[in-house]
């Protein structure tokens, strides 16, 4: 099939697997970011086995498994008392029950795998300190434009340009992404400096009141990547404000020592008010559509953000590989992605306010939590973590 020309708006971890997943399918692509260089900023993430399958189908895992890290349990805590509340066990059985494994790594580290598998590809352009402002529909495709006054063409235009996506604003219109009322805060730490009388192996999470704490390594171990979220009406764009360390403690009151020890290790820390949107019914027009946080942003208490983003990009790009027709493509995409992508953003919001209990309901979610076996735990991520990417 001949190739078509594709301009994918957003260098970031959406933007990049678009990429990679269009040009294995012999199509052009040329990719604006905004930022001078590729280059991610912000804490680690956690790679389910539907991440992972997706970095398969687009043929980019090879690239990123040697900077994961594979942690051999999920275990969640009350913050407060420090009882184990579950334990989720992630080696063989779970490997064998979902297809693929469980990984975490730093966001920096994937996109560099990614933008190693681009850079291997045949027919991508990266245009790094190019900001896309807008766009025009042509007679044969699209006509976007720069800050800088260039304007590009290309067969069809995919907007990866996340929460505060331009693209998104021409196509839907809807305004700004939701404030969520909650502050989160990120460091990195050298496990080396961290207490000895913890286990920093296993994704862990300390729910209080108001508030949770997740930790886990990165880097293929070697750090500890920390993140705290707490209720607030702190409100501020942007990634990486500063947070003041008595700042983060203060949103743990009452904590266990352990929860007081991890809080106190981190030098700096950098803060990001969370945002999401309700999700909509359409996000594609003609030869138009989003992907990634630019469609669906979520919080981030499903671990589920980026594993989103990857599914799109490979599902997308094999729905291209087979089909010409851009718009009817695009129709189809969304078809499989609106409900899947619609529920995350709704659990990841249920998450929260069930991390973050108090009174009679953080009891109550504590009995429930240790009450549950952990098959029931897993059956109830089998819709999650049970995805598989389009054949080709």
């Amino acid at each position: 099939m001949p190739s078509q020309a594709f301009l994918v708006a957003g260098g970031g971890i959406a933007g990049l697997a678009m990429a990679r997943g269009l040009a294995r399918s012999s199509h052009a692509v040329t990719v604006l970011e905004q930022a001078p260089v590729f280059e991610e900023i912000g804490a680690g993430l956690q790679l389910g086995p539907n991440a992972v399958k997706a970095l398969k189908h687009l043929d980019a895992w090879e690239a990123i498994e040697g900077s994961t890290f594979a942690p051999p349990r999920i275990v969640i805590r009350d913050g407060h008392t420090g009882v184990v509340l579950q334990r989720i066990e992630l080696g063989r059985d779970f490997e064998s029950r979902f297809g693929e494994p469980y990984r975490v790594i730093h966001r920096a580290d994937l996109l560099a795998g990614l933008l190693a598998a681009v850079q291997a590809s045949s027919g991508i352009v990266l245009k790094p300190g190019k900001r896309l402002i807008g766009y025009e529909r042509t007679e044969l495709g699209v006509a976007a434009k720069t800050a800088g006054g260039e304007i590009l063409r290309a067969s069809a235009l995919i907007g990866a340009d996340g929460v505060h996506s331009a693209v998104r604003e021409k196509l839907l219109g809807d305004g700004l992404a939701r404030f969520a009322g909650q502050v989160l805060f990120r460091a990195l730490v050298p496990l080396s400096r961290m207490p000895a009388d913890l286990d920093y192996t296993a994704v862990s999470i300390w729910l209080c009141r108001g508030a949770h704490l997740v930790h886990y390594p990165v880097s293929a171990g070697k750090n500890l990547n920390i993140v705290a979220a707490a209720n607030s009406s702190w409100n501020q764009e942007g990634w990486s404000a500063g947070a003041d360390a008595s700042q983060v403690r203060a949103c743990f009151p009452s904590c266990h020592r352990s929860v007081d020890l991890i809080l106190t290790a981190p030098k700096t820390w950098t803060s990001w008010a969370g945002a999401w949107r309700r999700p909509v019914r359409s996000w594609s027009e003609g030869r138009v559509t989003l992907i990634g946080d630019a469609a669906h942003p979520m919080l981030p208490f499903l671990a589920q953000g980026a594993a989103m983003a990857l599914e799109d990009a490979a599902v997308l790009s094999t729905i291209l590989s087979v089909d010409r027709d851009i718009p009817k493509a695009f129709e189809n995409y969304e078809s499989q992605r609106l409900a899947r992508t619609a529920r995350a953003v709704r659990m990841s919001c249920r998450q929260g306010y069930a991390y973050h209990a108090s009174g009679p309901l953080r009891l109550a979610r504590n009995v429930i939590l240790r009450a549950l076996s952990s098959d029931a735990i897993l059956s109830r991520l089998a819709w999650l973590y049970g995805w598989r990417p389009l054949e080709r």
